[in-house]
């Protein structure tokens, strides 16, 4: 009771002071809080006493070393027991009041005792209430809690105030270390330092930095002893303690650490790593040394095995048992360690153990199409570059290495011969050995040579007939004809390589019944024949498959066509094209017959246009008698069309215009009409003529000769082809910009002229067709066509 009467006798005291009106008078008031202050003090002290002191803080504590400013700032919580609050104390550690502020006009004083160090910043009259001020000069014995008040000193506020922690330095650290170290093994150092920070209850804390050799490498938390494994054989350790957001104390003394360890620094006198000699050549002695404690032991290993011990290594003379690796091994108590290889390497030159077909050495006889494995297993040092051969072609390689291997999926017969593996080093001469294989196969054309069957000559003439045949065993050959002849066919025959043979038959002073088929029998134990035709000289066939290949550019095509037969001569081919809008064809160019499928690029043409081109196939004894076409167009916009204008307030003159129009047609019209009556054309009737003709997307495929035709080409006869009906040939005839004829060119010029639309390209396409002894079959009439 007697506290209660004494703190609301002091509150009401200095709420008076403080809202007093005529507070201007500074020093009657100053005075008067000094007194009330003084009087206080022993009041606040009765409050400890009999209420006790709530030390919740609302704030993180401020942290300032002594002769700094602390800045105090804090929200002054809410009352919850429903009094008025209208006064906040600011209660220093040693419980005396630093000031106080009202909470209605934020006024406040400050107390005698800190008023040339406090600073009030706070504002108590906001929401929320804000207490802060600034306490300079700070010394150690100002760090504790600063607490809140409640409309006096005695009756502090929960959760309202901030703690001030003086942080001090850390005395100098004790360094002490576990048993003896050893290099490798784990070690505990222990650093032990006190704090002088204020107050006791700060919340700080120490932790320890290391040092080996004045190198940081780590640091600890107090009571936390440095366990590390020993990596240095004579280091020096210390430590310093270091407080949160304060100081740092004085480095430990050294601990001196000279732990025991196994063998390390190995070194080899000379210091050469390798050794590369050829086989009886000397090699040197080498030394090996260590640094150990205690001493080290000494071993040496070849290839992983002992072979010596003590220091030295003594090699002597280089054979090819020696090469490998060496290395030296010292160890004491504390193990071993092994130093840097040396290599060592005997050379010596390549010999080969074995070389095989199907396992088997020297002569391997096989059929067509079984596997052949062709293996060469050699020994060298170096490794060799091992080439397998079919006579000088080279089949497979391999380089660094002891061991070859090619594989014949499927023999063939050409494939018969010596094979041979071939080995070197650089270390001596280039060794080899063979292996001979034999490839049984029926008689067949041998298609790496250029093979004619079909001749042309003239009544009188000469012709020599050959073909080169493939076949193992060599076989025998046969001429006939199934009709007579006049001349002898007995033949004759040569072989070029091993497996290939050419038959020859010579013919002389050509009568009428010699002209037509012989046929040659080939026989090794099968049989097979090939068909020859001699015919009389003439002109070239015309080529077939020409078309355009879809690869345009704005300026140029490409074409290609296969060549027929050359008529007994060598023949060319011209190729000539126009636009589709024109009527004169320009020469492009004159080529060479290849003997193969040509491809030909065209350029300098018109881009966005339709090119017509014709082909001709000429020799030295008449041309062909047709062309073959193909219609191309080139990449990009077609030329530009100039554009008629007219005004549009020339009505008078574009009605004159329409009406001469109409007349100008009705007179051509009567005209064609007339032509067509005087030619035989009936309204009604589709004229035979024009019946006839078909369609040129589908066209006839046309007749074509070839060189002749065999069994051993596996075509069983001559491929079929219907010659085109006379239909067919008036339809080109009347076309007079496509024909290659010695007509009168007046005879019908009205060809696409006067037409509307554009008409339909009637120009031949020549579908698929074989050439020579290629094989190849007809791909239907369409096919390659535009």
């Amino acid at each position: 009771m007697l506290n209660r009467l004494v703190r609301m006798s002091c509150t009401q005291h200095i709420l008076e002071l403080a809202t007093r009106k005529h507070i201007g008078n500074m020093s009657t008031t100053t005075g008067r809080i000094t007194e009330y202050y003084k009087a206080v003090r022993t009041i606040y002290v009765l409050g400890i006493a009999f209420n006790g002191v709530a030390s919740q803080l609302s704030s993180s504590p401020v942290v300032v070393r002594e002769s700094q400013t602390a800045s105090f700032r804090w929200q002054v919580s809410a009352v919850t027991d429903g009094s008025t609050v209208n006064t906040i104390y600011v209660i220093s550690p040693s419980r005396t009041t630093v000031l106080l502020a009202g909470t209605v006009n934020n006024s406040h004083l400050t107390a005698p005792d800190y008023t040339a160090r406090v600073t009030y910043t706070g504002n108590l009259a906001a929401n929320p209430r804000i207490m802060a001020f600034d306490l300079r000069s700070v010394v150690s014995s100002d760090a504790g809690d600063y607490v809140c008040g409640k409309n006096g000193p005695s009756v502090i506020i929960p959760q309202c105030g901030q703690k001030l922690v003086v942080p001090g330095q850390p005395t100098k650290p004790t360094l002490n270390g576990s048993s003896a170290p050893v290099f490798g093994k784990q070690f505990t150092l222990t650093c032990s330092s006190s704090s002088t920070t204020a107050p006791a209850d700060h919340g700080l804390t120490l932790t320890y930095t290391w040092q080996r050799d004045n190198t940081d490498i780590t640091v600890t938390s107090p009571g936390s002893p440095f366990t590390f494994t020993v990596s240095s054989r004579d280091s020096h350790y210390r430590c310093k303690a270091t407080e949160d957001q304060g100081l740092e104390s004085e480095w430990s003394q050294l601990y001196n650490m000279e732990p025991q360890y196994g063998p390390y620094q190995i070194s080899l006198t000379p210091s050469t790593s390798s050794y590369t000699v050829t086989e009886h050549q000397a090699l040197p002695s080498i030394t090996c040394s260590a640094l150990c404690r205690p001493g080290c032991s000494y071993r040496w290993f070849h290839n992983g095995t002992t072979v010596s011990s003590g220091t030295t290594l003594s090699l002597g003379q280089a054979d090819r048992s020696k090469t490998g690796s060496y290395r030296c091994q010292p160890n004491n108590t504390h193990g071993s360690s092994d130093s840097v290889t040396v290599s060592v390497d005997v050379q010596y030159p390549v010999t080969i153990i074995m070389f095989t077909a199907n396992s088997l050495s020297r002569s391997l006889t096989v059929n067509e199409s079984d596997t052949v494995t062709l293996r060469c297993q050699t020994d060298s040092n170096p490794r060799s570059v091992i080439r397998i051969l079919n006579g000088t072609e080279e089949l497979t390689r391999a380089d660094n290495s002891l061991r070859a291997e090619y594989r014949l999926e499927s023999a063939d017969c050409r494939q018969r011969g010596n094979y041979s593996c071939t080995a070197s080093n650089n270390i001596g001469t280039p060794v080899s050995q063979g292996v001979e294989l034999l490839v049984k196969c029926s008689p067949r054309l041998d298609e790496t040579v250029a093979q004619q069957l079909k001749y042309a000559s003239r009544l009188g003439g000469n012709v020599n007939l050959s073909v080169s045949v493939l076949a193992y065993p060599l076989p025998t050959f046969t001429w006939s004809r199934t009709t007579s002849t006049s001349q002898d066919l007995t033949g004759s025959s040569s072989p070029v390589p091993d497996i290939s043979v050419t038959a020859r038959l010579h013919l002389t002073n050509l009568k009428q019944q010699d002209f037509g088929d012989y046929s040659l029998t080939a026989n090794n134990g099968e049989s097979s024949s090939v068909t020859f035709s001699i015919v009389s000289e003439g002109p070239p066939q015309i080529p077939t498959q020409f078309r355009d290949l879809d690869n345009a550019t704005t300026s140029s095509v490409w074409l290609s066509w296969l060549p027929g037969f050359n008529g007994g001569h060598p023949q060319t081919f011209l190729l000539e094209y126009r636009q589709f809008a024109t009527r004169t064809w320009t020469v492009y160019k004159s080529y060479a017959d290849t003997g193969k499928m040509m491809v030909v690029e065209v350029t300098g043409l018109t881009p966005g246009d339709i090119h017509i081109f014709r082909l001709h196939a000429r020799n030295d004894y008449v041309d062909s008698n047709r062309y073959v076409f193909v219609e191309t167009r080139t990449a990009g916009d077609p030329p530009n069309q100039q554009k008629l204008e007219t005004p549009c307030s020339c009505t008078g003159l574009i009605a004159g215009t329409t009406v001469g129009g109409i007349l100008l047609t009705l007179l051509i019209g009567g005209i064609v009409l007339m032509v067509l009556y005087r030619k035989g054309y009936k309204f009604g009737h589709t004229p035979k003529e024009t019946a006839s003709r078909k369609s040129t997307r589908n066209p006839e495929t046309v007749e074509m000769d070839n060189r002749g035709y065999s069994s051993l080409d596996q075509i069983n006869g001559p491929a079929q082809y219907s010659n085109l009906e006379e239909s067919e040939k008036k339809q080109y005839s009347q076309l007079k910009i496509y024909e290659n004829t010695k007509a009168d060119a007046a005879a019908d010029t009205s060809t696409y002229e006067g037409m509307t639309e554009t008409p339909p390209v009637t120009y031949e396409s020549i579908s698929a067709s074989p050439y020579q002894n290629t094989g190849a079959h007809s791909q239907g009439p369409d096919h390659g066509n535009k």
